[in-house]
C-alpha cells in the first residue's frame, strides 16, 4: 500500500463532508453493550528481548491462539524472514501450540520457530529458540513484558472486534456525517478511498484488497488490525486516562504513513438506529490549500 494512499483518501473524504448531509446519532444515553467475559485478550506468555542478539524485540502468546512477535532484528536469519516475507523492523503474526513450556509457533502452514522457556527467576526469563531452517537451539534472556492496565476499562478493550459499521465526521462550523452501514463496505478502505474519488480528485489505488477482518487489542500494549488479503498491522497503544476511553498510540508498520499515523484516539459507546456498539474514534487535522479540515473516522465494534 503506498505510504500517501490512506492520507490522499481522508482529504477527499474531508473535501466530501462540505455537501453530505448530516446523520446524527439517536437521542438518549446508549446501553452499554454485553461482552462475553471469556473473550479477554489475555497473555499466556509475553516476552521482551533487551539482548540485541536476539533475532526480534518481543514475542505475545494470546490466548486468542495468535502468536505476534517483532520488531525483527536485523541479523534474523535470512531462511526465516522469506518464510514470512519479512524485513528487519516488521512485525509477523502467526499462531501457536503449547505443550509443556515450549511454544510452536506457525507462521502460513509452516513452522517458524520454537521457543522453550528454560527458567524463571522473578521477571526475569530464560529461554531457547530453535528458527525455522536451523537444528540447534539459542539461548537468550528475556523480561516478563508488563501490562498496561488491569481495570475494567483494559477487559473491555482487549479483546478481537470486528467492524459493524464506519461514520465517518467532518467538522468545521456545521457538522456533517457520512455513515457506511452496510458490514462489507464499513470495513473496506478501499470504499472509503472509492468514496473520496467521487468527490475529490484523487489518482490512487490500494494495491490490494484492504478490507478490515478484525480489530485485536492486547492488555500489554500491542494492537493488531487483519485485512482479508492476509495483511496485519501493528502498533502500540497506551491509556492516557481510561476513565473517559481516551488513549494514544503509535504504529509500527511505515506503510501506515498518514494524519492517523500516530496520535491519540477514544474508546467508548455510541448509539446508531437503536443498536449499541464500543467505538473507537481517531481524530486528524487535514489542511488542503490553505484549508484546514477537522476530521473523525470511528469504527462501531461488535465483539469476534
Amino acid at each position: 500500500m503506498k505510504k500517501n494512499i490512506l492520507y490522499a483518501a481522508m482529504m477527499g473524504i474531508a473535501l466530501a463532508f462540505t455537501a453530505c448531509s448530516s446523520e446524527g446519532e439517536d437521542v438518549g444515553a446508549p446501553t452499554t453493550p454485553t461482552l462475553n467475559s471469556a473473550s479477554l485478550t489475555n497473555e499466556a506468555l509475553s516476552l521482551v528481548f533487551n539482548n540485541v542478539e536476539a533475532p526480534f524485540e518481543e514475542i505475545i502468546f494470546s490466548e486468542t491462539g495468535k502468536a505476534i512477535i517483532g520488531p525483527i532484528r536485523a541479523a534474523f536469519p535470512e531462511s526465516s524472514r522469506r518464510l514470512a516475507s519479512s524485513n528487519a523492523g516488521e512485525y509477523i503474526v502467526g499462531t501457536y501450540t503449547t505443550a509443556n513450556n515450549t511454544y510452536t509457533v506457525m507462521v502460513d502452514g509452516s513452522e517458524y520457530c520454537t521457543l522453550e522457556v528454560a527458567s524463571k527467576t522473578g521477571t526475569n526469563t530464560t529461554v531457547k529458540i530453535r528458527l525455522h531452517g536451523e537444528t540447534d537451539m539459542s539461548e537468550y534472556e528475556a523480561g516478563i513484558a508488563q501490562k498496561v492496565a488491569a481495570d475494567e476499562a483494559t477487559k473491555t478493550l482487549c479483546r478481537e472486534w470486528t467492524v459493524a459499521t464506519t461514520r465517518l465526521r467532518h467538522k468545521n462550523g456545521v457538522t456533517a456525517v457520512k455513515q457506511f452501514e452496510d458490514p462489507a463496505e464499513a470495513a473496506s478502505l478501499n470504499a472509503i478511498l472509492e468514496y473520496a474519488k467521487t468527490v475529490a480528485s484523487i489518482d490512487e489505488n490500494f494495491d490490494d484488497d484492504m478490507v478490515i477482518t478484525s480489530i485485536e487489542f492486547t492488555a500489554n500494549g500491542s494492537f493488531c488490525i487483519f485485512f482479508k488479503n492476509g495483511k496485519h498491522y501493528i502498533g502500540k497503544w497506551s491509556w492516557v486516562n481510561s476513565g473517559d476511553g481516551s488513549l494514544k498510540y503509535i504504529w509500527n508498520d511505515a506503510n501506515m504513513g498518514n494524519k492517523f499515523e500516530n496520535g491519540q484516539a477514544t474508546f467508548d459507546v455510541r448509539q446508531y438506529k437503536k443498536v449499541s456498539y464500543y467505538t473507537l474514534t481517531l481524530g486528524a487535522e487535514i489542511v488542503n490549500k490553505n484549508k484546514t479540515y477537522n476530521v473523525e473516522l470511528s469504527f462501531y465494534l461488535k465483539e469476534k
